[in-house]
């Protein structure tokens, strides 16, 4: 693990993100927050390595961390390097998202998309 992983891993808690999501969601976007998920059901995934899901951990860990390198507060492109974090590690470990882990983010994309369209 490098220095970045492990600055960023530390933030990460299962809780945590799953606590942010509603709250970003209408900021962040469906690719945001749909990769966020495909993370977090592949860290769940028995089959992740171990060195693998410590880049897992580091991605969902950056993506919770408040001061980022482009604040999420910034109107269109607050979440632009939280989507570049996000992709880079997902599209490395291409090889170890499932058909479940998919199915799995997609079905709670859906859900959190109906919350916030009931919401509103």
């Amino acid at each position: 693990m490098t220095e970045v992983d492990s600055k960023f891993a530390q933030y990460y808690s299962s809780y945590g993100l799953l606590q942010l999501l509603p709250r970003v969601f209408s900021k962040a976007g469906l690719d945001v927050i749909g990769r966020v998920l495909q993370l977090y059901y592949l860290a769940k995934s028995p089959d992740l390595p171990v060195w693998a899901k410590t880049g897992v951990f580091a991605a969902l860990g950056y993506f919770i961390v408040t001061p980022d390198a482009i604040p999420d507060i910034t109107p269109v492109i607050g979440f632009v390097d939280d989507l570049a974090v996000l992709s880079s590690v997902l599209s490395s470990l291409a090889m170890y998202v499932s058909p479940e882990v998919r199915s799995k983010a997609n079905n709670r994309l859906q859900r959190l998309f109906r919350k916030q369209e009931l919401s509103k």
